[in-house]
């Protein structure tokens, strides 16, 4: 299993993206059952964030249509809830990073969250984000999909 970032779920649904077409692709084999891929519920939170808002995106979209992206987004994509198993490995995950500091801690707790759902890659274009956990493994939809 994996676990899709925010950032390729944003880049699948912006065609102006450079990275439209393979975080398009990654969804594609999701939904066809090709590739065994999960979101939490922070990935749609932070997708909502960032799709609404006009500072982030060029053409931000209305609640209503960033509601219906996400209702497909859940139609294609188990979405996991482990927020309590999570907690018991969050001390530990912040303990390992020597500067954990302010918005920090959100990347860390997307780690615990993989820890509690035993999943150790993460699919996303911020891997250097997750580069001090030796626990996790960055790799990008192209390196999924052959896009």
């Amino acid at each position: 299993m994996i676990l899709v970032d925010t950032n390729v779920v944003v880049y699948a649904i912006n065609q102006d993206a450079p990275q439209h077409t393979a975080s398009r692709a990654l969804i594609e084999a999701v939904r066809a059952g090709d590739l065994p891929c999960t979101l939490v519920p922070q990935i749609l939170l932070e997708f909502f964030a960032i799709v609404t808002d006009g500072r982030r995106v060029a053409r931000p979209l209305d609640t209503a249509m960033a509601l219906d992206q996400i209702r497909v987004l859940q139609s294609i994509f188990p979405v996991r809830d482990v927020c309590r198993e999570a907690l018991s490995h969050l001390p530990r995950v912040l303990a390992s990073q020597a500067r954990m500091k302010g918005g920090d801690v959100f990347d860390a707790w997307l780690v615990a969250q993989m820890l509690a759902m035993d999943i150790n890659r993460i699919c996303t274009y911020n891997g250097k984000d997750f580069l001090g956990y030796d626990v996790i493994r960055p790799v990008t939809p192209e390196e999924l999909t052959q896009v």
